[in-house]
């Protein structure tokens, strides 16, 4: 259905994995990678991850 619908881009994210059947052309692909990664630097500096999220 969004295929054939007036939407442009379909922004997603690789934290679950999409299978290749339900990929469409409309869809860009974010990866998690910088953004857990810093999370996980601050939670062991004990620092705030709340900022990461504003």
């Amino acid at each position: 259905r969004i295929e054939e619908s007036p939407i442009e881009k379909l922004v997603v994210t690789n934290s679950i994995a999409l299978p290749e059947d339900k990929w469409i052309d409309k869809m860009e692909q974010l990866s998690v990678a910088p953004l857990l990664g810093e999370a996980i630097v601050r939670v062991r500096e004990n620092a705030s991850v709340s900022s990461l999220f504003e």
